[in-house]
């Protein structure tokens, strides 16, 4: 990103001396005591998008991952001069980063905060404990009025702290483009740590930064993202996000529920003989690649305003060129000027997602003339569809929306539906953020089934499985001791025999989820209904009674089988700490306790209730809790001792014997389930592609609706979203991978020490 040769070197060395300034005016207000004017001075910085900056100076060099990440030497002497330079830059910038955070660490201990030790969870991080409370926390918030500025600063150490994964040197948040000017200046100034006296320099800002995220079971990616203004941490919402693994083509999936939204409810119009789509907003050029690879017959419109952005999705997103054939570089009000002067509309769906500098839209876009011409160019058709990506203008851009299905289509009262996500992880995100207006020309309401049929087909095999909103409203339904001592002494013993089996080099299913929490899949190969065909009837006969007397799931389809047969152990740490877990896709899980009294501490199952609140459950050796899998729970931390269940899914699919918690659902194939052959030659007739003969099209969604929920707020009524996986080119599993034959020797000896003589019922 940095060169120090042709001519920039001046440009360096006035960075440089900027943040030798700035760190100057931090340190004179430290030394006087004077932390307010710091706090001030450091968060103006901040504001001007500093962070970003100086983060980009510091990763120029080139390190040694060997070396403790030093730089590395360079062996000419021209190269010695310009890395002499960009070292020195990168030591400057390195030292003002960890200015800015003493100030953010000054402003804890004012309130009682002092560091502790160094995170065991995150590279860098830091755990903080109260003096007075001796509460311990990783993001310890002093109160509501914490700027984000403040929270940015305190996440330096792990923003500065580099790593290595597969020989390269990584970041959290790797700065890969940086543009700092005036909008429609595309020469504006590059880098910029300079404060204006009113105001901050980040009016126009474009910055691309990889940002290193994990999911709850520990699965990480390098997601690629672009954000305009000031670049707010690790947790800012992006535009265009891909994910940068290796084999990930652009529009292959889409990562942000915006543009999951906005693909997931464009007209696929597969009765016509093309569909016309009009996307305002290139950012990445993600959700353009997507529509092109996945809705067949499509005739794709973009218009971007911006070269840059255009330049930016072909070199650090690799756009494809027939998406890039597709774009017009005009600005939006005239295009859709020079579109209304035809007399008829005829775009199936319009899509508007120009949200610029701090998540607004565009003011200039904000008016009656341009939102009355978008609707008027939609096509007659009832189903035409017009979706806005909002920001943090919603109520704005509903009632411009509203007001032009009332100009144009003459309704009485406006059509614009409030979309907004359904969320299953806890956000600190502004009620306004992420929400997606929608229209259609004729009357519109949206739910799980008319999205599947009108997107997967009349004939598309649905799960069954309750609306994720509705199943937080059922409860647990717990049989007492329904499993003797006997009947978990047979499930010890056939555990530990196929323990054996991966030992002995065999097929097996064993996935290590932590050093603390392993389980064993007792479906694999069939072992479960081979092994202990009575007990496995006594629990379908149990699951089938208790759904008949609760919550008649069993009706919705036309058959159910196990899905799978989990032996899980538990030592001290493990847990599934996640309180939005479900299992997707089953009708309903089963929990059996298999430990004897005494033989741990902690482990509640819990779940989440309709009013929030997390319940635990009584749960005693032999019993079994059954509720509907849709309903969130989690598994509290082990303070001692071993934890072992078993935990049986039931869902409307094939009994699978694969060795996995198996995703491949109703007609789709899983290669590795051994009797795949034998079911689809039952149940259905095989295509030459190896799609099944009822699959809705040649290239389905990647995604599907999940659930639909209403929420009133004030006066409009908000439809909260949940888009879920659905089967792809590879076995999707919301689980580490499991471990079979390539299972190292080392993990295996550990693996079966932990299965051993010591986890039977009898010595629990």
């Amino acid at each position: 990103m940095f060169r120090a040769d042709e001519g920039d070197g001046a440009s360096l060395r006035r960075l440089c001396s900027q943040a030798e300034c700035l760190r100057t005016r931090l340190r004179e207000r430290l030394d006087n005591g004077d932390l307010s004017s710091a706090i001030k001075i450091a968060e103006k910085s901040v504001e001007n998008n500093c962070i970003v900056v100086l983060l980009a100076m510091v990763q120029c060099v080139d390190r040694d991952f060997n070396d403790d990440f030093r730089p590395i030497a360079s062996s000419s002497p021209d190269d010695a001069a310009n890395a002499s330079i960009l070292n020195e830059m990168a030591d400057v910038a390195l030292l003002a980063l960890t200015d800015l955070y003493m100030i953010g660490e000054a402003y804890l201990k004012r309130n009682g905060w002092f560091p502790l030790d160094q995170s065991s969870s995150v590279a860098g991080g830091i755990m903080y404990e109260h003096h007075e409370s001796g509460e311990t926390s990783e993001e310890p918030i002093v109160d509501d009025n914490m700027s984000w500025q403040l929270k940015l600063m305190l996440s330096i150490p792990i923003l500065i702290e580099p790593g290595c994964v597969n020989g390269q040197v990584v970041w959290a948040a790797e700065v890969v483009y940086y543009q700092h000017g005036v909008a429609g200046d595309n020469g504006g100034q590059l880098f910029d740590l300079e404060c204006p006296e009113n105001g901050n320099n980040s009016s126009y800002v474009v910055s691309v930064i990889d940002v290193l995220k994990s999911d709850e079971d520990g699965q990480s990616a390098r997601l690629r993202g672009i954000y305009y203004g000031c670049w707010k941490g690790l947790y800012a919402e992006a535009t265009g996000e891909k994910d940068m693994a290796t084999n990930s083509i652009l529009g292959q999936n889409l990562e942000l529920w915006v543009e999951t939204t906005l693909a997931g409810l464009s007209v696929t119009n597969k009765q016509s003989s093309h569909v016309r789509i009009l996307v305002i907003g290139l950012a990445g050029g993600q959700l353009a690649s997507f529509l092109h690879k996945y809705i067949a017959n499509l005739e794709l419109h973009v218009v971007e305003a911006s070269q840059t952005m255009v330049d930016i999705a072909v070199k650090y997103y690799q756009l494809h060129s027939a998406v890039l054939d597709c774009i017009s570089i005009m600005d939006p009000v005239e295009y859709v000027k020079s579109q209304c002067l035809k007399d008829v509309g005829d775009f199936d769906t319009i899509i508007v997602n120009v949200c610029s500098s701090e998540d607004s839209f565009p003011t200039h876009l904000m008016n009656d003339e341009f939102f009355n011409g978008l609707v008027s160019m939609l096509s007659n058709h009832p189903t035409s569809t017009l979706l806005v990506s909002t920001g943090v203008s919603a109520d704005t851009v509903a009632t411009l929306v509203d007001n032009a299905c009332k100009q144009v289509h003459g309704h009485r009262s406006g059509h614009a539906l409030l979309l907004r996500e359904y969320l299953l992880r806890d956000h600190n995100v502004d009620n306004n953020e992420g929400v997606i207006v929608a229209a259609r020309r004729g009357k519109w309401s949206l739910s799980v089934d008319d999205w599947r049929r009108a997107h997967m087909g009349e004939n598309a095999q649905l799960s069954g499985a309750m609306d994720v909103a509705n199943a937080q409203r059922t409860q647990v339904v717990r049989l007492e001791k329904f499993l003797s001592s006997e009947d978990i002494a047979m499930i010890h013993t056939v555990a530990k025999s196929e323990l054996a089996t991966i030992r002995e080099g065999t097929k097996g299913a064993l996935d290590v989820h932590t050093d603390s929490w392993k389980v064993l899949y007792l479906q694999s190969n069939n072992v479960f209904q081979r092994k202990l065909p009575a007990l496995r009837q006594r629990i379908l006969d149990a699951v089938r009674e208790v759904d008949r007397n609760n919550w008649r799931l069993f009706d919705n389809v036309d058959h159910v089988n196990i899905r799978v047969v989990e032996y899980h152990q538990m030592d001290e740490f493990g847990e599934l700490a996640d309180p939005k877990h479900y299992d997707l896709n089953s009708l309903l899980t089963m929990d059996i306790m298999l430990s004897e009294e005494g033989a741990f501490e902690g482990g509640e199952l819990q779940t989440k209730e309709a009013d929030g609140k997390l319940k635990k459950h009584e749960f005693n050796q032999g019993d079994a809790l059954i509720f509907v899998s849709h309903k969130y729970h989690c598994v509290g931390k082990v303070r001692s001792g071993r934890r072992n269940v078993m935990v049986l899914e039931f869902w409307y699919g094939p009994e699978r014997q694969c060795p996995h918690r198996c995703e491949r659902f109703g007609n789709e194939i899983c290669s590795k389930d051994p009797a795949q052959d034998v079911y689809t030659s039952q149940q259905y007739p095989v295509l030459d592609d190896g799609l099944l003969e009822d699959s809705a099209s040649s290239t389905p969604l990647p995604f599907r609706l999940g659930s639909v929920s209403t929420n009133q707020e004030d006066s409009r009524e908000t439809l909260e979203l949940l888009w879920e996986p659905s089967g792809g080119d590879e076995v999707v599993q919301d689980k580490p991978a499991h471990i079979n034959q390539e299972i190292n020797e080392k993990l295996l000896s550990d693996a079966f020490a932990c299965f051993g003589d010591s986890s039977d019922s009898e010595d629990e």
